[in-house]
């Protein structure tokens, strides 16, 4: 365990390059959706119904049972209506409503949006999203029911949860945004996963390669390209890190073109 005094020093450092840095990145995952109640679906909770849901994340599970898989995602949806957004999310909203930067996450719940978060990259697609199983066009849809399932608008043909599922490469767009902010960033901050999972993992790697520093908030462990860690909680230590009254004093870098 870290005492709590080397804790408190780290976050202060942390807390001066924030403010020196201008534009930060963030990166979150599933850490931050589970201090809100969001079912992981992973380790000894990771059946529904009898069925490895990591086996029910796939194309093959969906073309074999659509039925099956959309009364899972459906449960997941009204899981997630459940939850609130906690105090990660909401301080993450309120730095990137007054200060440049960028927000990725690999959650699919749509609670950064939800606690006001604008312009979120969504590695790994969105829970509130359908999608055409055959052109790939995408819809917003907040329905937690279907008694027929669902079919797409532009085409007919069925519609799937717009998720990147195992199997499935992250969409292009996500990289490129990570580019982006990487060519921008002062410091990239990891928040509530390891960072350790590849693609996701190579994003820090580059953050490092570039030379900006990499800092790691997440109880269980640092990943093995942070430059600093803290272990505390993602709601613990975002209001911390990220006190706007703290960075007020700091000049206001100029907006970029991204922002």
């Amino acid at each position: 365990m870290v005492p709590l005094d080397v804790v408190d020093e780290r976050i202060a450092r942390i807390r001066a390059l924030i403010r020196d840095a201008g534009y930060v990145f963030m990166m979150t995952g599933s850490g931050v959706s589970a201090e809100s109640g969001v079912p992981t679906f992973r380790g000894a909770g990771g059946y529904w119904r009898n069925h490895d849901v990591t086996e029910l994340a796939t194309p093959e599970a969906f073309t074999a049972n659509p039925r099956l898989v959309w009364d899972w995602y459906l449960e997941r949806r009204r899981a997630v209506l459940a939850c609130e957004p906690n105090a990660a999310h909401r301080a993450i909203a309120a730095w990137l409503a007054a200060r440049p930067g960028m927000l990725i996450t690999q959650n699919v719940d749509g609670l950064h949006e939800r606690a006001g978060t604008r312009d979120v990259v969504r590695f790994h697609g969105s829970l509130w999203t359908n999608k055409c199983s055959q052109c790939g066009i995408e819809r917003a849809c907040e329905d937690v029911h279907y008694d027929a399932l669902p079919a797409s608008p532009c085409c007919g043909a069925p519609e799937r949860p717009g998720v990147v599922w195992f199997g499935e490469p992250i969409p292009r767009a996500g990289f490129d945004a990570a580019d982006d902010a990487l060519a921008h960033a002062g410091v990239m901050l990891v928040i509530g996963t390891s960072g350790v999972v590849f693609p996701a993992a190579g994003i820090a790697q580059a953050a490092r390669y570039r030379g900006i520093p990499v800092i790691t908030v997440n109880p269980d462990g640092a990943g093995g390209d942070s430059d600093t860690w803290v272990p505390l909680p993602a709601g613990a230590a975002m209001p911390r890190l990220l006190a706007l009254d703290d960075q007020a004093r700091a000049p206001r870098p100029r907006e970029t073109e991204t922002r």
